[in-house]
């Protein structure tokens, strides 16, 4: 859903393209092909090929309660999944099948966020116990046990060259670590409240962050500048979603809301009102011509401009 296509009439013709029904969904993402879409969520994982709707491709319950996040290798390969059962989830992914390599066991409490490095040699994982840890994706042993955040780590990103890994937490902190150099960390940006979501722009050249202080919050990673915020969504905003241009970015929130804002002016660009709880996950296919949300209405909705 590039900006081209968004603005102008085609914004008006934004509609929902199909639904599907889950469990509780936590979290969502496109495989880097864009022919599959993972949901993740209180009845495990469900994978959709080549098509969305209906019965799902394959299910997956790796997990004894209900999964937090996941994420897929830029090779698209290999998968990994965490949950609230503190444990991580290795997948290697081959058409329509997954083959399970690994259960990572090591953290003290539920895992909330995944980020694999852009070569797909290294897994980062945090959550309730504040602490981050890194795991090979050849091996699926323990590589560091990181601290810095006094709270719950509840997303991270890599950069696009891998050199840098950004984390969030519940502590309002944004914290850089310097994959590179032992990977030494420093706070880069802060919210006032809760942080709930971090996205890295296509180009890594800009981070937007939001949680529980409504506001949506754009960083220049250059310098850690601020380079613009605003009010988004009444209750908090839950998730955060770059179009693969980088020039559009998806919000939803507590209002049960999804919006979508142009990067450049922050200007709200069309609200879409179909899910009837707080909107937790948005994701972009990576042509950028589908947007896919899920909510805490246990729907899963594709968005496709016409």
């Amino acid at each position: 859903m590039s900006s081209k296509r968004i603005r102008g009439d085609n914004l008006n013709r934004l509609g929902c393209l199909a639904a599907a029904r889950f469990g509780w969904i936590s979290r969502l993402r496109w495989g880097p092909a864009g022919d599959m879409l993972a949901i993740g969520g209180g009845d495990g994982l469900a994978f959709y090929v080549n098509g969305f709707g209906g019965a799902p491709s394959f299910r997956l319950q790796p997990h004894s309660a209900p999964v937090k996040d996941i994420a897929f290798s830029r090779a698209g390969a290999r998968f990994a999944s965490c949950s609230a059962d503190r444990t991580i989830a290795l997948y290697d992914l081959a058409g329509d099948r997954a083959k399970f390599r690994a259960s990572l066991p090591g953290h003290a409490g539920a895992v909330e966020a995944l980020a694999i490095s852009p070569d797909g040699m290294l897994l980062a994982s945090g959550g309730a116990e504040a602490g981050l840890r890194l795991w090979s994706m050849a091996t699926g042993e323990e590589v560091a046990a990181l601290k810095g955040h006094c709270d719950e780590i509840k997303s991270l990103a890599f950069a696009g060259d891998g050199a840098r890994l950004y984390s969030a937490g519940s502590d309002g902190s944004i914290r850089r670590w310097d994959c590179r150099a032992g990977f030494k960390s420093a706070i880069v940006c802060r919210h006032d409240d809760w942080l709930r979501q971090i996205a890295l722009s296509p180009q890594s050249s800009t981070l937007a962050s939001a949680g529980r202080d409504s506001f949506i919050r754009l960083w220049r990673l250059s310098d850690g500048a601020e380079i613009r915020s605003w009010r988004a969504h009444d209750g908090g905003v839950d998730a955060l979603a770059f179009s693969p241009d980088g020039c559009l970015l998806a919000s939803g929130g507590r209002d049960h809301s999804i919006r979508l804002w142009d990067v450049d002016s922050a200007r709200e660009l069309r609200t879409l009102r179909a899910h009837g709880r707080p909107v937790l996950a948005l994701d972009f296919n990576p042509a950028g011509t589908m947007l896919a949300s899920g909510a805490g209405d246990n729907q899963v909705m594709l968005w496709a401009v016409s």
